[in-house]
């Protein structure tokens, strides 16, 4: 992520649905690190961008305080769209497993089990 690269279309709707359900993790406030992008270095550091933090830096003078916000508010919507997937296909997956357990355990019934799955799959799907 750099260089003013922001999630495609897919995504950003993805990243909606998810917040619609509740499921959208925030690792990193993209507002916040649009405002650190202002500063030296300090917009990347926030967003997880180390390598960037460094590499970017002869470029700051030119072009830095214009462009450098939108590229770390970018890098934190990606690190949160990135982390809001996989935190929703761990829920995902541990509402499944515990679906199988009840099948195998014969608490129920296989049309049960097989309406409880496809609801599993509904609740975690990213769209």
């Amino acid at each position: 992520q750099g260089c003013t690269t922001s999630l495609i279309e897919g995504q950003k709707q993805e990243l909606a649905t998810y917040e619609a359900k509740g499921l959208k993790v925030n690792e990193r406030n993209e507002a916040l690190a649009a405002g650190l992008g202002i500063l030296p270095m300090v917009g990347y550091f926030y967003s997880g961008n180390y390598v960037l933090a460094f590499t970017t830096l002869p470029l700051y003078p030119f072009l830095g305080p214009l462009w450098m916000p939108f590229d770390t508010h970018n890098a934190a919507q990606a690190r949160n769209y990135y982390a809001t997937r996989t935190h929703a296909q761990f829920l995902k997956d541990q509402k499944l497993v515990e679906n199988d357990k009840k099948y195998e355990d014969k608490t129920l019934t296989e049309f049960q089990y097989i309406r409880a799955q496809r609801e599993i799959e509904r609740q975690y799907a990213p769209y």
